[in-house]
């Protein structure tokens, strides 16, 4: 059997204020950029950043605001953002995985993972982790522990040693009660490094980060610190006026390691917009554990809890996401009937994630109310320059582009004479203008003659024959 390889290339974020006019109109453009700032205004907060997925998996992407003061730096869509319990649903979806591959079972009980502590019945499963029905109290809420983080910002310790010392009597019987904790999602990364031997970060890199293109993606407690953040804006004197804590914030080691796995990732809006469609859509999971995912029961706020992700409606449209808070705040949310994700992100502490669920629904309306701004990018087709040099080749060859518009993702599908696909390329966020694809021996590709196919956002647009000598 052939070798499937899957070679991602690394592409540079924009950094305009928009990544627009992809597969939409300029008007409908603006109209979101906008309501967007509209909504920044009546939130009265330092920036929002947002980005909408379309179902052609094109993403539109907005700023507005500032992220410093002094100097002036104004938000972008290239800065990432703290998006705290957003977490929850990369950290489930690992454990959901390793479940579909029979490493593990929803109804194990914790004490076949991991040791005994006290205050924690060793009988809660993890279906109760994710769903935050194991009725633990949250080792965050212990007044004692964010002295003692603080006492300790260069420190990263481990989860075992952070729940001894401040873990206290549960609030109820495993199963009893629905009660957010995230104590859950730290045994929940002690279950996934028993199971696969790799701590729950580097899982989740391999897992999801790097296979999917979601180069964003940073804990900076384990990993090195995104190359630009949205600085955080908090009251840290208790004058009353906010100020920009980013020094603060981001050498706090202590506070991003405890909330790894339950809010501790730095991210564009872009990307965990990319995330939510992909994983909500159920690409990353049989259909059955996908189904147990959205299993939920009663919560609050006008929405339901699965295995690590909410469930509400905004109007008549069902949608699956998540927000998180951790001075920083997201909203992220799939749109099933739509087939659209769109995340809200916010670096202004006295703005909560529930605060942001009118910026989605205006957004989300913005792009109800406008389906011929929608541009049609098949003239993209009728255009396109591509050529490969040279045909035939014995160990390299190129693929020259020239693009007409900037497109969201390009593959090139690489498959031999009887169809079987051997070798997928792919980039995002290009530019209109040249582009290359080198191919190489990394392709792994024998003597004999080759089908190369280009798809432009999901759509086929070019297909030429190849021969390698």
């Amino acid at each position: 059997m052939k070798n499937f390889v899957t070679i991602f290339f690394s592409c540079f974020l924009l950094l305009q204020n928009t990544i627009n006019a992809q597969s939409i109109s300029g008007k409908l453009d603006t109209l979101l950029n906008i309501k967007l700032d509209s909504m920044r205004k009546v939130l009265k907060c330092k920036s929002l950043n947002a980005a909408i997925q379309l179902p052609n998996n094109t993403v539109w992407a907005g700023a507005k605001g500032v992220s410093s003061e002094i100097p002036l730096v104004n938000a972008n869509t290239g800065h990432t953002y703290l998006i705290g319990s957003v977490v929850k649903t990369i950290t489930s979806a690992c454990v959901l995985q390793l479940a579909d591959e029979k490493k593990l079972n929803l109804d194990d009980k914790l004490h076949q993972w991991v040791d005994t502590f006290k205050f924690i019945d060793p009988n809660i499963t993890i279906r109760q982790l994710l769903r935050h029905q194991s009725g633990l109290y949250d080792i965050l809420s212990n007044p004692q522990h964010q002295p003692y983080i603080l006492a300790n910002k260069d420190s990263v310790f481990a989860f075992p040693k952070m729940i001894k010392l401040f873990i206290k009597t549960p609030k109820a019987q495993p199963g009893a009660i629905w009660d957010y904790c995230n104590t859950n999602y730290m045994l929940l990364a002690m279950i996934i490094q028993k199971a696969t031997g790799n701590p729950f970060h580097v899982e989740l890199r391999k897992r999801f980060f790097t296979p999917l293109g979601l180069s964003s993606f940073k804990v900076p407690a384990f990993e090195s610190l995104p190359s630009s953040i949205a600085h955080v804006w908090i009251d840290l004197n208790g004058d009353g006026v906010l100020d920009d804590a980013h020094n603060f914030y981001t050498s706090w080691k202590s506070l991003n390691g405890q909330a790894g796995p339950a809010g501790g990732y730095y991210a564009t809006a872009s990307d965990v917009t990319r995330w939510m469609k992909k994983y909500m859509r159920g690409e990353l999971l049989s259909p059955s554990m996908m189904a147990e995912a959205k299993q939920t029961v009663f919560s609050m706020n006008n929405g339901n809890y699965g295995l690590g992700l909410m469930e509400r409606y905004f109007g008549t449209l069902k949608a699956y996401g998540h927000g998180g808070d951790l001075s920083y705040s997201a909203m992220s949310w799939y749109f099933p009937e739509k087939d659209i994700s769109i995340t809200v992100l916010n670096n202004d502490s006295k703005v909560i994630s529930w605060s942001l669920l009118p910026v989605v629904s205006e957004l989300l309306k913005v792009y109800n109310q406008n389906p011929s701004l929608v541009a049609d990018k098949d003239i993209i087709a009728e255009k396109l320059e591509m050529k490969v040099f040279p045909n035939p080749f014995s160990e390299k060859t190129s693929v020259s582009l020239h693009l007409t518009q900037a497109v969201s993702e390009l593959q090139l599908t690489i498959s031999n004479i009887l169809g079987e696909k051997v070798a997928i390329i792919k980039q995002h966020d290009l530019f209109a203008g040249k582009q290359e694809i080198s191919i190489g021996n990394e392709a792994n590709l024998s003597k004999g003659l080759y089908l190369f196919t280009l798809h432009l956002d999901g759509k086929v647009v070019k297909t030429m024959k190849v021969l390698k000598q």
